[in-house]
């Protein structure tokens, strides 16, 4: 392996996963490297499936393992924290919006759309993100009367609504506090709430050893240029 490949340390993102089995032939471990994309592919976290079709398999003599052409296959794999996301202010973003009556089809007939699994319909929506401190006119209702109030653009890290919380009483649910703050709430505006590791790849890996009757070697995520 010495040579070939690069350790996600010296890059931000390997673009692979390879396990190292020593003694093998690379046309032994293209099998094994079938068997693991094939597992990938089916435990894969999916909306539209886009990304688990970009995954291909790659072998040689040693090693087997899953490479995928979309950055956030590693994020999904490996986790990440929650952040706020500074680098879209000033980006107009496209959203896919869930509309399961067709409200946001209606309002923008020439919308692109897609239904995920599972039958949730969704429409591609714009919306741009304002620069930091940036502020807007708003009119809003007090005390009976309409006023015109300053208020923060949408812009990454500006105040926003908490709007989910655990249930009050009598419907707060076994172990919760009724009305806390769910994780991942933090009243800030273009915030990614993070993401969970899956493992999905490297449990694919470990699988398509066993199966393939070999032993499970070291594996490491890397990046080849």
């Amino acid at each position: 392996m010495a040579g070939r490949f690069e350790t996600a340390r010296q890059r931000n993102l390997p673009d692979r996963m390879v396990m190292q089995v020593p003694g093998l032939t690379a046309d032994e471990c293209s099998s094994l490297a079938m068997l693991a994309l094939a597992l990938a592919h089916k435990n894969a976290p999916k909306a539209s499936g886009q990304s688990s079709r970009r995954m291909l398999a790659v072998y040689g003599d040693g090693f087997f393992g899953v490479h995928w052409l979309d950055d956030h296959v590693w994020f999904q794999e490996a986790g990440i924290r929650p952040f706020t996301m500074k680098t879209l202010e000033g980006k107009t973003i496209p959203i896919w919006a869930d509309d399961p009556t067709g409200k946001i089809k209606a309002e923008n007939p020439k919308a692109e759309t897609r239904t995920l699994p599972g039958g949730r319909r969704q429409t591609l929506i714009f919306r741009r993100v304002a620069r930091h401190g940036t502020r807007r006119k708003v009119r809003r209702m007090r005390e009976g009367q309409i006023v015109t109030v300053d208020a923060p653009r949408s812009y990454p890290g500006a105040p926003g609504r908490i709007a989910n919380r655990d249930a009050a009483a009598p419907n707060t649910a076994a172990g919760r506090v009724g009305g806390r703050i769910r994780p991942g709430n933090v009243g800030v505006r273009w915030r990614h709430p993070g993401l969970s590791p899956r493992g999905f790849i490297e449990h694919a890996l470990r699988l398509a050893a066993y199966q393939g009757g070999v032993p499970v070697g070291p594996i490491f995520p890397v990046r080849v240029f």
